[in-house]
């Protein structure tokens, strides 16, 4: 059993039993930028050093928060580049 889940309490037994996530409950957090993106992953290391988050879980979320950030940094150039091409052109 996890802490920060729900639990079911027996009223007879005391048996606790866990209880489903809740559906329908997203995190949402901006992730526009590489600064968002720096953010969010300092927020994962350190609710992960805490202990709120599982290392295993805290990696992969760090290692999805990264290639969001080869994207943006992707996107970021090829804009840069377009830009570069149609000053020339003119």
């Amino acid at each position: 059993m996890q802490d920060r889940e729900p639990v079911e309490i027996d009223a007879t037994t005391g048996e606790v039993t866990d209880l489903p996530p809740p559906r329908g409950r997203r995190y949402r957090c901006t992730l526009d930028s590489l600064d968002d993106v720096r953010r969010e992953m300092a927020k994962v290391y350190r609710e992960t050093r805490s202990g709120l988050i599982d290392p295993g879980a805290g990696t992969k979320l760090c290692w999805m928060l990264e290639r969001v950030g080869r994207v943006i940094e992707g996107s970021d150039l090829e804009r840069r580049i377009e830009a570069l091409e149609e000053r020339n052109d003119t």
